[in-house]
């Protein structure tokens, strides 16, 4: 790779004609050749200008540790260049100390004009690496030099160039891509529900104020049977236990009279003292009395009875109102001294710790969705899929009419209350198939206008965007069928940054400053 060098200031040119005189003709450019080299430990990239046997020549090298990415900030650097033919010994030019972090100069004159094997070696305090950079040739002269810079050519046209500075400030990481397994998988959307069973109304079962000591607010936890509030009713005629109380106390007396009355009719008619009649009427005096005791018995049981049922329990004269289920009170619909109609609805309770999540699965893929392997779901806002573990998994065999998608349910362990009730996501259904490509972290993988690409680093400084094809996705693995090989490196980290340069413009043509 090259880059030119142009220099003519433009106000010697505009001086030159003030005076009358011919501009002397631009000064031809030189090209500047660049080197890129990774190995485990460490990134090479080293400018230069074309090599000319006998000059010194400034080679700036950029030295960057691949554990973090960060620029070295010790050691010297030294070239090696060793001829391909004749000795074996080869010419060392060794560099300086950094001029500033990852930046180090290697300035010396050149040797014979040969083809050489050359190397850079770094020795650094805990840290001594080699790039073997291949071959180079010196030329005798500079024009043949110089041509064969230009014959390289300038490099691809929509190359996008990110200086080392900002990759080591602003955080920058790449990885290579390597040929990898990766599950297939299929897409659905996905909603999480609440368990069938797993939500409960408790609604006022007769009408009457509500009264609490405490009234328990939206999202306290609640167990099963705790008394959420008390529900005092209303006291109409009848209504109230001591009213009805009275009623059988007064039906037992006017049923004791009665009888009592039916007994001196008797006798006095086995007396002959009064007609037939008198005791006839005494009989049914009795019997109603009899008949109003036990109407008045059968309210007071049925109002009793009534408070053991419908969310309450017999307490005195009001309901006690408890949580038919465990769970997180989701709505609070009752105030304090305030009146309610039977019926009306109080709490709402909804058990988290178990959920189910229904997943809209397409007809065409729903033999595959009921058989599979691995069940993972991707949230708005969380950086990485969930990985879940389905139980009873289970679907009605019926495509739902509004989305003509199979709704496939499972019951999903919720214990960290990781998923919300309501919640909307992506679930990822993982199929027993698996597919050998190369595959890249999800994070290299970023979207234009629904399309996936990754920024691939051809250089130390030069980047490519490549649209991808994507196979599958499974957990932090991206398998692609095209767009990157095998042995490329893909951003991961800074991509952001490297879109922005790839829109920058008025950046200095030569580059570096050193």
């Amino acid at each position: 790779m090259r880059r030119s060098l142009p220099f003519v200031p433009v106000a010697i040119v505009a001086s030159a004609i003030a005076c009358g005189r011919q501009p002397e003709p631009p000064a031809a450019e030189v090209p500047t050749l660049a080197v890129t080299s990774w190995t485990d430990a460490t990134e090479l990239f080293m400018e230069h200008p074309p090599l000319v046997a006998g000059e010194t020549v400034l080679f700036a090298v950029h030295l960057t540790r691949l554990a973090d990415f960060s620029a070295m900030t010790a050691g010297r650097p030294r070239l090696e260049l060793t001829p391909e033919s004749g000795s074996a010994t080869p010419v060392v030019l060794q560099g300086m100390e950094p001029s500033r972090p990852g930046v180090f100069r290697i300035e010396s004159a050149l040797p014979a004009a040969d083809r050489y094997r050359w190397a850079l070696v770094v020795d650094a305090p805990g840290l001594a690496d080699r790039h073997e950079l291949g071959v180079v040739t010196v030329f005798a002269d500079a024009e043949a030099a110089i041509a064969d810079a230009e014959r390289r050519g300038d490099g691809d046209p929509a190359a996008i160039t990110y200086l080392k500075e900002p990759q080591w400030t602003n955080g920058f990481a790449t990885v290579v891509v390597q040929e990898g397994e990766v599950r297939t998988s299929i897409r659905a959307p996905a909603t999480v529900h609440p368990l069938p069973g797993g939500e409960a109304i408790v609604a006022a079962p007769a009408a009457g104020r509500l009264m609490a000591d405490v009234l328990p607010s939206i999202g306290d936890r609640v167990r099963a049977g705790q008394v959420l509030a008390r529900l005092e009713p209303r006291l109409t005629a009848g209504a109230d236990r001591a009213t009805l109380d009275a009623e059988v106390a007064e039906a037992r007396a006017a049923l004791d009279a009665a009888r009592v009355e039916q007994s001196r009719a008797e006798r006095l008619l086995e007396e002959r003292a009064v007609p037939a009649r008198r005791v006839e009427d005494a009989r049914r005096a009795a019997l109603v009395a009899e008949a109003r005791l036990r109407a008045a018995e059968a309210r007071l049981a049925q109002r009793d009875e009534t408070l053991r049922t419908g969310g309450g329990a017999a307490s005195g004269n009001a309901f006690a109102l408890r949580a038919p289920i465990g769970g997180r009170l989701a709505e609070v619909m009752a105030t304090l001294g305030a009146s309610y109609d039977e019926g009306t609805p109080l709490f709402r309770i909804v058990r988290t710790d178990r959920v189910e999540l229904e997943v809209q699965v397409p007809a065409a893929d729903a033999a595959v969705a009921r058989q599979a392997a691995g069940l993972a779901l991707e949230l708005p806002g969380l950086p990485a899929p969930l990985t879940l573990e389905p139980r009873h998994v289970h679907d009605p065999g019926v495509l739902d009419a509004a989305t003509r998608a199979l709704p496939l349910q499972m019951e999903i362990d919720n214990s960290g209350e990781r998923l919300l009730i309501g919640q909307v996501g992506t679930a990822v259904l993982y199929t027993r198939e698996r597919l050998r490509l190369p595959v890249v972290p999800a994070a290299a993988v970023l979207m234009e206008a629904g399309r996936p690409y990754v920024f691939v680093q051809i250089g130390g400084e030069t980047f490519l965007r490549r649209f991808v094809e994507i196979a599958s996705r499974d957990g932090d693995l991206v398998g692609l069928k095209s767009g990157v090989a095998r042995g490329e490196r893909v951003v991961t980290r800074g991509a952001y940054d490297v879109q922005l340069a790839s829109a920058a413009t008025g950046l200095p043509a030569e580059g570096h400053v050193h």
